[in-house]
């Protein structure tokens, strides 16, 4: 192993929110508050979907169910006190506790963070098919694809996965070596190196990220092209719904995705260990499941109408606040509404 390089900066000092206590006393404080949320997220795609929406609700279902199981892993299940820039952690979750292994932790964590980009992927895909009339020719192909995509999920991870010792501890000389700037509570604590460059873990994981955004580019693009050679048998009306309806999709998807993209690319740039903003950037990641869900109550009509009954607001007021309303997705199939 090379000589490693001081990852702290010479005038760091250490404070409470560095500490891992503040670090799970927010996280799991944010994740029982959100927690009624995803029930009532998920109560309305089951419940409050109309019929003109039945096309979308288990695709819209199976994107709610992985983004709360994203969000309980990194909170309670597999916690992960991260010493970026330094690829790190102190595993300190439910599952440490009954004795899991760092190695199982950290690839259960990579797979419900892969799985809801998964999802995403599988949303378009379902745009792409209905609006395209079930073509034939992607009829043939589109099982093999979704079956792909979630087994990239599982295998990505996995040349790191089987290359991690067992255990909760890993190389603690090494990272203490690394980060003297470490707490005294820190120190012991267990502490596990995944790997020491972190550009090897950045390398797999970002093949999956590359296969995946380029997934999500290809059907965005699919589904243009598909609007706009099925608009032609359409009226004005009918088609001016369906370019609302693709920017609702895209509003409810892009919102929370860029929760995790702004705190990875911190991680990516960053030289120095800065134990607040490693907190405060995995609370933000922890909890995207929590914005989906809250963005998904505003973005689609249905739900969003239901929520202010039950909260006995009036809706016309909020839309006048709000502009133009969102759309419900309705689909277009067979040159009639579903």
């Amino acid at each position: 192993m090379s000589s490693p390089i001081i990852l702290c900066s010479a005038d760091y000092t250490s404070n409470f929110f560095d500490s891992p206590e503040f670090f799970l006393t927010v996280l799991r404080l944010v994740g029982f508050l959100a927690l009624p949320v995803h029930i009532f997220g998920g109560y309305c795609i089951l419940f409050k979907t109309p019929k003109e929406m039945i096309s979308v609700e288990w695709t819209l279902l199976n994107l709610h169910l992985t983004s709360c199981f994203s969000d309980w892993s990194l909170s309670f299940l597999g916690t992960l006190y991260f010493f970026v820039p330094l690829m790190g952690a102190s595993p300190l979750g439910i599952l440490t506790r009954v004795g899991m292994g760092m190695p199982e932790i950290s690839y259960l964590l990579e797979v419900a963070i892969a799985s809801v980009a998964a999802s995403v992927v599988v949303i378009l895909e379902n745009r792409f098919y209905i609006l395209s009339s079930k073509n034939l020719w992607w009829h043939r192909f589109r099982f093999p694809f979704l079956v792909f995509t979630y087994l990239t999920v599982f295998t990505f991870f996995y040349p790191i996965y089987i290359d991690m010792p067992a255990g909760s501890d890993n190389k603690r000389d090494f990272i203490l070596q690394t980060l003297p700037c470490l707490s005294d509570r820190m120190r012991e604590l267990p502490l596990y190196l995944v790997v020491e460059d972190r550009w090897q873990f950045i390398k797999w994981t970002g093949s999956e990220s590359i296969f995946l955004c380029t997934c999500l580019i290809i059907l965005f693009v699919s589904i243009k092209w598909s609007l706009k050679q099925y608009g032609r048998n359409l009226s004005k009306k009918t088609l001016d719904l369906q370019k609302k309806l693709i920017r609702a999709i895209i509003l409810q998807l892009a919102i929370p995705f860029s929760v995790i993209i702004i705190p990875t690319s911190y991680y990516s740039h960053f030289p120095y260990f800065i134990g607040s903003m490693n907190n405060i950037m995995f609370i933000i990641i922890s909890n995207h499941g929590f914005v989906s869900t809250i963005v998904m109550l505003i973005v689609q009509k249905p739900y969003r109408d239901y929520l202010l009954k039950l909260l006995g607001v009036g809706g016309r007021g909020l839309k006048r606040r709000m502009g133009p309303p969102s759309v419900s997705l309705n689909i277009v199939q067979n040159n009639r509404m579903l």
